[in-house]
């Protein structure tokens, strides 16, 4: 087998990905509300236990939406100049 045959077939043997959309659109509105509340505290700890606390549930959703990066520049902004930490580290 080749390189694309064994990756075709952990493809195909994986379950297919199963999005809780409903509970995605209840979620996010809550979760923009809580990064906006995050950010207008000025603390980075704060930005980051909002961020890890999203993470958590767009996992358990089985998606990110499409607007994550949201949450990936709230956090770029309030770390020290010249200091960048990817969101899914946390």
């Amino acid at each position: 087998m080749t390189l694309i045959d064994d990756a075709l077939a952990r493809s195909d043997a994986r379950a297919p990905a199963r999005i809780d959309y409903d509970r995605m659109n209840r979620v996010l509105p809550k979760q923009k509300a809580a990064l906006t509340r995050a950010v207008k505290t000025n603390d980075p700890e704060k930005i980051a236990q909002a961020c890890k606390a999203a993470i958590t549930e767009w996992s358990e959703i089985g998606a990110w939406p499409d607007e994550w990066s949201r949450w990936q520049r709230a956090l770029d902004d309030a770390l020290p100049f010249h200091r960048q930490l990817d969101i899914a580290d946390l």
